[in-house]
């Protein structure tokens, strides 16, 4: 196995499970209450991150409950008893990210939007690239993830956007579709 493919960084929402936590949460925090809403666009012009930061400050999430990709997550815990070291990658918060691994028990390590940084698309690329110089594998869904593609040695496409499936229309790639 080549050391690209004893390294595979995975996306979470919408690859590991099949939502959107930060969607999610911010939905169910302006469900609370009518005045949360002016709050959400307060937080938004803080910035994304600070607003994904403030949401999760305020709704907890259950790991257990969470709609994984059940296919995939089989996948990776084989890829995981091979000797592989499996990294979550997400632009979901570290505090949502950590109770997802914490649940799991498969990966090595977070990387997650904090305060400052929105762990998406070039950012995500940008880190990952930095931390595995010598190539990684790369789980991810949607357009969004096509810059970590480009930095990535191998491409898995997990229930992908159409746009990501375009974009991606000329690369090799494994695909997990369910």
């Amino acid at each position: 196995m080549e050391e690209s493919e004893k390294i595979i960084c995975v996306d979470l929402d919408g690859t590991l499970i099949r939502s959107d936590l930060s969607w999610n949460s911010t939905e169910k925090f302006a469900k609370k209450c009518f005045f949360n809403i002016f709050k959400l666009i307060f937080w938004y012009f803080k910035g994304v991150p600070y607003l994904k930061y403030r949401v999760a400050e305020k709704i907890e999430i259950a790991p257990s409950s969470l709609p994984y990709n059940s296919e995939f997550l089989s996948y990776l815990v084989q890829k995981k008893s091979e000797g592989s070291r499996i990294y979550l990658a997400t632009g979901s918060t570290e505090k949502y990210a950590k109770k997802i691994a914490d649940y799991l028990q498969i990966f090595d390590g977070v990387f997650a939007s904090d305060l400052e940084t929105n762990l998406v698309g070039k950012n995500k690329a940008r880190k990952l690239a930095k931390l595995f110089p010598n190539g990684f594998t790369y789980a991810g869904n949607s357009a969004d993830d096509v810059y970590v593609w480009e930095k990535s040695s191998k491409k898995i496409l997990v229930n992908p956007s159409k746009k990501a499936k375009k974009t991606m229309r000329f690369e090799k790639y494994t695909l997990y579709e369910s």
